[in-house]
């Protein structure tokens, strides 16, 4: 079974669905409100299962600079599939690189 990974925010039924499927997960779901998701730019990654959403990565605002901070919604039968992992290298490929000083 192969995962895609799209840099574009999926359509609102399809995060509400994700969100609905995790459910007595919602305190930690309330950064993938698609509003929230809406204002975040190019800084979120989803992951599909054909045409099925299962799973959302983004860089949460204070890890922004750092790329320390990377928030997942991956639905449980989806864990451990390296999910994650992928999306993180793609969320962090995209943050601007800073030149570090040679002294």
């Amino acid at each position: 079974m192969k995962i895609a990974l799209h840099n574009e925010l999926p359509c609102e039924a399809q995060v509400r669905e994700l969100i609905d499927a995790m459910t007595g997960q919602a305190s930690s779901l309330e950064a993938f409100e698609y509003e929230t998701l809406r204002s975040g730019g190019k800084r979120l990654i989803a992951a599909y299962d054909q045409d099925r959403l299962v799973g959302l990565g983004k860089l949460a605002e204070e890890g922004i600079s750092s790329g320390s901070a990377i928030e997942f919604a991956i639905l449980p039968a989806y864990r451990g599939r390296q999910i994650e992992t992928y999306m993180s290298k793609l969320l962090l490929a995209a943050l601007p690189k800073t030149a570090v000083p040679a002294c």
